[in-house]
């Protein structure tokens, strides 16, 4: 099944430029250590005061009203087990669930407490039997070696503290020939918003070689957005 440590959490540079959270541009490490400002963004999902579950699913959030042409891309059937690392509210972790069935399991994973609780209450409101609901940790989100056919990471990956211990893991967590599919913001100098850039850590080449460096082959870009872009990968066996 699924092995769990203490807290992690999902984010989004979005969300956050909406509610008028503002985060500085801070030092950071291109991936290989801990990043100041993916720190300070996750702080700011522990407050569970914060109807951070309600922000996320709004309407008119670019990753959510295309969360149907992200879920295609993972290309399931029924019976596929998947992980959501930074699952957030539970939005995609819903539809995944209802794709794969009662024979697939759908681990939504995440280091706020409050999102937790909030897709475990959600799940049993639904019936979605085969939705667990997990809080993960910082440098790993917790799931069992070769456990998972899928792996999503929707508006998340910039909010990891040690990007390449989480990978690692995610590697480690996908069975051969599994499929990891990353959705993240754009970060393009003159055209990103100053707000976005100062939020994510990396544009979409540096994202791709520290993936492609961690173990995985780019299967291809999947075009479904302006402000952000999809990547699918392959775990690829050493």
């Amino acid at each position: 099944m699924i092995r769990l440590k203490a807290r992690w959490m999902m984010g989004c540079a979005a969300a956050l430029l909406s509610w008028g959270t503002a985060v500085p541009l801070a030092a950071q490490d291109h991936g290989h250590g801990v990043t100041d400002v993916a720190r300070q963004l996750n702080q700011s999902f522990a407050d569970p005061d914060d109807e951070w579950a309600a922000r996320l699913e709004r309407n008119g959030r670019e990753v959510g009203d295309n969360r149907y042409g992200i879920v295609d891309a993972l290309a399931l059937r029924p019976g596929l087990d998947v992980a959501d690392v930074g699952a957030g509210s539970g939005l995609f972790s819903r539809i995944v669930a209802e794709r794969v069935g009662p024979d697939g399991d759908v681990y939504a994973v995440d280091i706020a407490q409050n999102l937790v609780d909030h897709i475990a209450q959600t799940a049993r409101e639904q019936g979605l039997a085969n939705l667990h609901a997990r809080l993960g940790d910082p440098r790993d989100p917790g799931l069992t070696e070769n456990s998972v056919d899928r792996i999503l990471i929707v508006d998340t990956y910039h909010h990891f503290e040690y990007p390449a211990e989480m990978l690692a893991h995610i590697k480690s967590a996908l069975r051969p020939d599994g499929i990891f599919l990353l959705v993240e913001p754009h970060r393009i100098q003159g055209v990103t918003p100053p707000g976005v850039m100062s939020m994510v850590r990396a544009g979409k080449g540096t994202v791709t070689d520290e993936i492609v460096d961690a173990g995985f082959e780019l299967v291809e870009e999947v075009p479904l957005m302006e402000s952000q872009y999809v990547l699918k990968f392959r775990h690829r066996p050493m």
